[in-house]
Formats: C-alpha cells, sequence, structure tokens
C-alpha cells in the first residue's frame, strides 16, 4: 500500500514538471478556469502567491500549517497558469505524500481500559440522575491547543493567530519601553490587552475608555528592506480599533495605519450589538454624525505631526466587522508603499511616503476605547537584518513638577548657564545678538487657557512656559521658575493705530491671591514693571497671526509712538489649578486681525509641544560633552517642517486647526 501511494505522489510530481515545462495551448485554455473543487486551503496558497510573497514564506507557511493539501491534475495546471512556481507546487505535493504514509495499528478492542487522567480543570457539576442519558455521549470537546511555534524564519515574522492557542513569546510581547512611550505620546495609560484565540484569529481586547492604549510588540526589529501585512477586523465604531506601528527603538522613526471605524463625536444614547460570524460589532446609537477622524489614516516619519496623530486619511468610508488587510513595503532608500485591500484583495487605496531605514518594530495596538478588534494574520518579510531585541532607551520623561536638575540637564546643549548678580543660576541661550524672547521661532495659539507661545525651539516648552526672563549686560537671560503658564508675558494695544505688542515679564513679578505682586509690592493690572518701549515686540494687528516677526515688526521710527499711544494690559487669572493669560479679549482680536477662531484645549497642546520637544532633545543631550559649543537651535535647523528664524510653523497637535478666517490685510490666511 505504501509503495502505491508513493508511485502515485511521484506521478503527480511528473504530471507538474510536464505541465510547468509545457506550453501547449490546450493546457492553456484548461487553466484559465479555476476548478470547481479546489478547496479552500489551496486558495489561501494561491492567495499568498498572488500578493507576489517569497518562495521561502509561502513554502514555511504550508509546512507550519501541517494540513494536507490535495491536488488533482487540474489544481496542478491551474496554479501552474496563476504563476504559482514550481517550489511551492512541490511543497503542497509533499504535504500530500507525508499524509500517505503508514498509519499506526488501532486495536479491535483494547486489552485493559485505560485508567483516567488527573486534570486540573473542576468537577462538573453532579446530573439530575432523572433526565441523564443511558448511555454516555460519544462526543468528546476538544480542548484548545497550546502554541505550536512555527518552523523558525531567516529574517520575518509570520505569524497566523487562527492557528495559535496563545501568544508566541518569542515573536511578542505586551510590556515594553516602546508601548509605554506610546501610551504616554497618545496621551493615555498602558493597559495589557486582553487576547482571545479562536479559529477567526485573536480578538485584542481591554480598553474601557478614553485615554488608554493597549498593544503588543515585536521582540525583534527589522531594517528595510521588507515587506509587511496584515489582515485585522475592527468589531467596534468606537475610537481606534486597530492601529500599526512600525516604530524605530529611539522613537524618531515610525510609520502607523489607524482605523478610525465613523465614533460619534457626541456621546451616544446606547450602542446595538449585531452578530455575525466574526462575532459581535458593537454600533453606537444616538448623538451626532460619524467623527471627522472616520477613516483609515497614515503618518510617518517627516510628516510634521507627531507620532500620537492620525496624520493624512488614507480611505475615507472602512466599516466595522471587515477585514481589511494592510500592506508596507519599506525599500533600502526609506520610502514606504503602504496599500489597503478589502476581503476580497481588491485595492482600496494605496500611498507612497517616507518611513526611513529603521531597524523598526512592529506594534499591533488599539486606543482610546472601549473598543476591539480581530487580528488574523501577520508577516514580515525581511532581506534586511534583523536584531534582538533590546530595551530601547526610553524617550525623556517630562516631569510634572520640574526642578533645577532637570532645567540644567535639558537646556545645557543650548546655552550657557550663569551666575548672574541678584538672580542666581540662569541659562543664557546661545542665539544670535538681536534675538528677544518670544520673538521668533514660534507663534500664537489661542487656548482655553488664554493666548500660549507654541515655540519651535527644542526648548521652548521650558523656557516660554516656566521662569521669567531678564535683560543684563551680556544679553537675555532666563531666571528659572516652577510656576507653568500659557505665556508669561505683558500685553498692549493701540486700537486706533492697528498696532498690538507683547514683552516678557521681568522676575520679581508674581500672580499671587488673583492679582500682581512685584518686588515684594502689590500692583495694578495696568502697572507696566518698569518695562520700557525696548523690552515690547510690536506688530501690526493683520501680522498677529503670523510664524515669524521679524519681517513685520514695527520699524524704529514707529515703535516710540506705538508705545506712547497703547494702553497695557495684565489680565491673568488662577483657575482650576492653573494660570490663564486672558491678556487681550477674544472678541477684540477677532475683530481687528479680521480672524474667526476658537480655543484649542491648552493641555493637549502643552503635552504635544513637550512630548515633540523631549524627543527633539533627546540626541542632543545624549550627543553633548562639556566643552562643546552650545547652540539653541541644536539641531531644529536640520529637522523636517523647519526653517531659519522659525519662518515654517509646526503644528504639534496633530489635529486640524480651527482658527480659520478671512484673510489679513497683508492676503495671508492663518
Amino acid at each position: 500500500m505504501k509503495d502505491k501511494r508513493f508511485s502515485q505522489w511521484c506521478f503527480k510530481v511528473l504530471i507538474a514538471c510536464a505541465v510547468i515545462g509545457s506550453a501547449s495551448m490546450t493546457n492553456v485554455c484548461r487553466a484559465q478556469t479555476a476548478p470547481a473543487d479546489l478547496s479552500p486551503d489551496v486558495q489561501e496558497v494561491l492567495t499568498l502567491s498572488r500578493q507576489h510573497m517569497d518562495d521561502s514564506v509561502i513554502t514555511n507557511y504550508i509546512m507550519s500549517t501541517g494540513k494536507s493539501y490535495k491536488l488533482s491534475t487540474d489544481d496542478i495546471i491551474y496554479l501552474n497558469s496563476q504563476g504559482v512556481s514550481q517550489p511551492v507546487i512541490s511543497a503542497l505535493l509533499q504535504t500530500s505524500a507525508n499524509s500517505a504514509g503508514p498509519q499506526p495499528a488501532t486495536p479491535a478492542t483494547p486489552a485493559t481500559t485505560p485508567a483516567p487522567t488527573t486534570s486540573s480543570a473542576p468537577a462538573p457539576p453532579p446530573l439530575d440522575e432523572s433526565s441523564a442519558p443511558s448511555e454516555p455521549p460519544s462526543v468528546v470537546t476538544p480542548t484548545p491547543a497550546p502554541y505550536s511555534a512555527p518552523p523558525p524564519m531567516s529574517a520575518g515574522i509570520l505569524d497566523n493567530f487562527f492557528t495559535d492557542g496563545g501568544l508566541n513569546p518569542s515573536l511578542w510581547q505586551t510590556q515594553s519601553p516602546i508601548l509605554t512611550t506610546l501610551a504616554a505620546a497618545n496621551r493615555g495609560e498602558l493597559v495589557t490587552p486582553g487576547l482571545s484565540f479562536s479559529p477567526s484569529g485573536v480578538e485584542m481586547s481591554g480598553i474601557r475608555g478614553g485615554r488608554q492604549f493597549m498593544g503588543i510588540q515585536s521582540t525583534m526589529a527589522f531594517a528595510a528592506p521588507f515587506s509587511f501585512s496584515a489582515t485585522v477586523t475592527g468589531l467596534a465604531q468606537d475610537a481606534i480599533p486597530f492601529e500599526i506601528y512600525l516604530v524605530s527603538g529611539d522613537m524618531r522613526q515610525w510609520l502607523s495605519v489607524a482605523g478610525h471605524l465613523g465614533g460619534r463625536p457626541h456621546p451616544p444614547h446606547g450602542a446595538v450589538t449585531f452578530w455575525g460570524p466574526l462575532g459581535g460589532v458593537r454600533v453606537p446609537v444616538g448623538g451626532g454624525g460619524p467623527s471627522a477622524d472616520y477613516g483609515i489614516w497614515v503618518n510617518h516619519t517627516g510628516n510634521g505631526q507627531p507620532i500620537s496623530a492620525l496624520g493624512n486619511k488614507l480611505f475615507d468610508h472602512p466599516f466595522a466587522g471587515l477585514p481589511y488587510t494592510i500592506q508596507i513595503s519599506v525599500g533600502a532608500d526609506g520610502l514606504a508603499a503602504v496599500t489597503l485591500l478589502d476581503a476580497n484583495h481588491l485595492v482600496l487605496a494605496a500611498e507612497s511616503v517616507p518611513a526611513g531605514t529603521g531597524p523598526f518594530y512592529v506594534v499591533l495596538a488599539g486606543r482610546n476605547g472601549p473598543t476591539y478588534a480581530e487580528w488574523q494574520s501577520v508577516q514580515l518579510s525581511s532581506s534586511g537584518p534583523s536584531m534582538a531585541v533590546a530595551e530601547p532607551e526610553p524617550a525623556v520623561a517630562v516631569p510634572p513638577t520640574p526642578t533645577m536638575d532637570y532645567f540644567q540637564a535639558q537646556l545645557a546643549p543650548y546655552g550657557t548657564w550663569v551666575n548672574v548678580p541678584g538672580y542666581g543660576l540662569c541659562w543664557q541661550p546661545a542665539i544670535d545678538p538681536g534675538w528677544r524672547p518670544y520673538y521668533d521661532g514660534g507663534h500664537w495659539e489661542y487656548t482655553d487657557a488664554g493666548w500660549f507661545w507654541q515655540s519651535d525651539y527644542p526648548w521652548g516648552d521650558i523656557a516660554f512656559h516656566y521662569g521669567r526672563w531678564a535683560y543684563t549686560v551680556s544679553g537675555w537671560v532666563w531666571v528659572p521658575g516652577y510656576d507653568y503658564a500659557p505665556a508669561w508675558v505683558v500685553w498692549r494695544h493701540d486700537d486706533a493705530d492697528g498696532y498690538v505688542g507683547w514683552a516678557p515679564l521681568p522676575p520679581g513679578a508674581v500672580f499671587v491671591d488673583g492679582g500682581w505682586v512685584f518686588n515684594g509690592r502689590h500692583v495694578g493690572v495696568d502697572f507696566d514693571f518698569g518695562l520700557g518701549v525696548g523690552f515690547f515686540t510690536f506688530v501690526g494687528y493683520d501680522h498677529f497671526w503670523e510664524h515669524n516677526f521679524r519681517p513685520w515688526t514695527v520699524p524704529h521710527d514707529r515703535v516710540v509712538f506705538a508705545f506712547g499711544h497703547s494702553a497695557i494690559v495684565n489680565h491673568y487669572a488662577f483657575e482650576h489649578g492653573r494660570f490663564v493669560d486672558e491678556g487681550l479679549a477674544r472678541d477684540r482680536m477677532m475683530a481687528f486681525t479680521h480672524h474667526d477662531f476658537r480655543p484649542v484645549p491648552m493641555g493637549d497642546l502643552r503635552h504635544d509641544e513637550e512630548m515633540h520637544h523631549a524627543m527633539e532633545r533627546h540626541d542632543d543631550i545624549h550627543n553633548f560633552h562639556p566643552g562643546t559649543p552650545p547652540d539653541a537651535r541644536g539641531g531644529w535647523g536640520q529637522r523636517p517642517n523647519s526653517g531659519q528664524n522659525g519662518g515654517q510653523r509646526q503644528n504639534y497637535s496633530g489635529h486640524q486647526q480651527n482658527n480659520q478666517g478671512h484673510q489679513g490685510q497683508n492676503g495671508m490666511g492663518r
């Protein structure tokens, strides 16, 4: 019997070789139509081949499934006509030959009754004997098999979650510095994901509210070039049920694809769960229409947005309960091709973006729930080097209450710490002559805590929101302080002539119990703190929304006039544990700047600026050594979306700007 089956297998191999080498028109015509009995297992292999996967990846997949692929002559001809390679067809035939080997004999009557095995499972409840069957049922309920690792790959990932009984610890981890940093970047807490394995994949859940992040991260990092593919189904319309990150250990290079399936912008009245082949799909009802974030998004290195941002929309109308396949090919030049496929492997959208050369870790994630998703498979085929997992150096943490040690370490690469009589230890940025605080490399944002100075300097989140600035014989120095505000400035306005100005508050100006104290003496809201005309930056109202004020400052011969005709405004408040820079009233600024704007959340803006700058400072601090000449711009001039003197705008929040309105007199809208 064995020899006969082996002969049959050899005969199939000969047929395959003859078909592959033949160019007869008859075979070609037969092969154009798929055999009616082509099995789903063989269809999966055909799908992998059509996606141009390497033969080694496909053959590893075939061998790892443990399945027997039965091929008829028509099957072989059809697969060959569809471009399936000879090594892959041979691997399919080999599984059939292996399964045809000798089978262990089954005795007709067991000699002895086997003793019951010990199980840790709890005993079943006692049966009601009146309803118990006379004979025990013959059906045995199978228990999920533990994880069985596929054959090792030379460089890559191959994990078909629907064949797993648990998470493969050699491929994935649920706790790491990268996951912690991603959670912090998303303004959320890291939640250990709940993983449930079934024949339809692994369901990832565990997030119950907003500002939470969960994920699994690969234990290996992969350098370009490589090809990546993942198939996932979002099973809830709330928030972001699935997200894929390719991220370097230092968080400086990344590519992310996020699926936001249309959760409502207003709290829904409830939710309805629809049950289908993939389980329950939770759809909120009531509330507003689809969220503005509805869609599948791509963010990447050099996009000018933080890693927490959704980025740019790739696809407009994804649906909960439908599987999507995301393919990412990263070339040796760092350019990545992102392709989105539907359940029939039809291309829905594609885009090429810069990502970098890595090496990248793979993260499968979800955030801002409640939400969950089902991941079917992930594979990465790499021709570049792979790296064993190592704990990456975490990004610099931003303390809620900074210390002098923190200030000194963070500002050292960008200036010099000096002792100034009357002020003590101060920091002086290594900047060009003529520079002044709140002058260049930044712009004004209106928030729910008043006027916020958003700086492009890598140290701007410290020196423009803490402490005070003093002008000395050697130039401007920053005097450390520990109270945070959107900006520590004094405002002046000359409505009749169309000018607005501001100056940094000096040391000794303290806001206490709802009022100002200067050098120990209470002063009114119209007090000038001794700031003369030379301390102020004046611009016309039509240039207030610029992102580089140098070209638009009022000329020297007009500054004295603007200063003399302007009124001072020191309106600050302390509300809900934070300082509010009320400054110039919103209605006034809307009228005089011809812009209709709404307040943005100051907490989000602060967080994004601090995270962005902390990541920028990471390399500068690491490479800085005592004796190295400091540079206030650091690596800023060479970073994406940065320009000389802050001429290009940066938006750290990652959200679409809502400060829109009419164009100013200079012809430029904000």
